[in-house]
């Protein structure tokens, strides 16, 4: 096969799919592979049923690539309820605790350093977390009691949006990998003094995929034909822009694809003996991951 047929047939590459609330994350996935024909999707960082917003969904090849994108910063906005303590930390818990006390706009944003930077956090008792193999809203669900180790995180910034109403504030959050908004929200209440959880959380970017770009499955699914499909497809190579590119010809190319080494000599290269991961293109097609180690190129992933 030659590299300008490339070796997909089917679609491959990342969907920026704007999930609305009310429907889970592997949900999602389903339907774009119900939807595009896929026999392989999967999405990078899960969204919780109530939020909305950026997901983005690797199809195909892609999928290959999704341990890139789980490591990306993140943006969210989202809003605290005041005065309400929920047992998921969410509006679809049930209330465990109740609170008077409402913070000023004035002390919300006092205390919103304290949050910043590297921080360390439980997460909610309902999350995907394992604890001996079992995820912890699994277990949440059965009553039984959870204890899940504290863990460091870094939030780059979190911002008051608006101060709505003395029962809700609108936050803009910015992190890292494994930041918990709703955790956020019941410990920045407790500091305050009183109890909160989320009351809504919107998704605004992951990595290069933002908000303003992302499509809804309803509109997705009246993309019938491949050729519109497509266009809504990002590249493979959206994830890969942190890592060297090298574009070979079709007989090294398919030497990768056969598990063989390469011999690739370029300058770029040639200054570190070792580079782990180098993404490899086939007359600009997506073709393969591999290690360069002195002047070899060596497959860990083809396309």
């Amino acid at each position: 096969m030659n590299c300008k047929t490339m070796k997909n047939e089917t679609i491959s590459g990342w969907l920026n799919i704007n999930k609305e609330p009310n429907i889970s994350s592997a949900q999602v996935v389903n339907m774009v592979k119900k939807i595009t024909k896929a026999k392989k999707a999967g999405h990078a960082g899960t969204l919780d049923p109530l939020a909305s917003g950026v997901l983005p969904i690797a199809i195909g090849s892609a999928t290959k690539t999704v341990r890139y994108m789980m490591n990306s910063a993140k943006t969210y906005e989202f809003i605290i309820n005041w005065g309400c303590g929920t047992d998921t930390d969410d509006k679809e818990g049930k209330i465990i605790a109740q609170s008077m006390k409402r913070p000023s706009k004035e002390k919300i944003i006092k205390n919103l350093a304290k949050f910043e930077g590297n921080i360390f956090q439980i997460p909610p008792n309902y999350s995907a977390i394992k604890i001996d193999g079992v995820r912890s809203y699994k277990l949440a669900r059965q009553s039984k009691e959870t204890k899940l180790p504290v863990r460091k995180v870094k939030v780059e910034k979190l911002e008051l949006l608006e101060y709505i109403n003395p029962d809700y504030s609108k936050f803009y959050l910015k992190c890292e990998k494994g930041v918990y908004v709703r955790s956020i929200a019941r410990d920045l209440a407790k500091l305050l003094g009183t109890y909160g959880h989320v009351s809504k959380l919107c998704r605004l970017s992951v990595n290069n995929f933002y908000y303003k770009d992302a499509i809804l499955l309803a509109d997705l699914s009246k993309l019938v034909d491949k050729s519109s499909m497509s266009r809504c497809i990002h590249p493979i190579s959206v994830v890969l822009d942190d890592i060297p590119a090298i574009d070979l010809d079709e007989h090294k190319a398919n030497l990768l694809s056969n598990g063989q080494k390469v011999l690739f000599s370029e300058d770029s290269l040639d200054k570190a003996e070792i580079i782990e991961e180098v993404y490899i293109t086939c007359a600009n097609n997506p073709w393969a991951i591999a290690k360069y180690e002195k002047g070899f190129l060596f497959p860990r992933k083809v396309f």
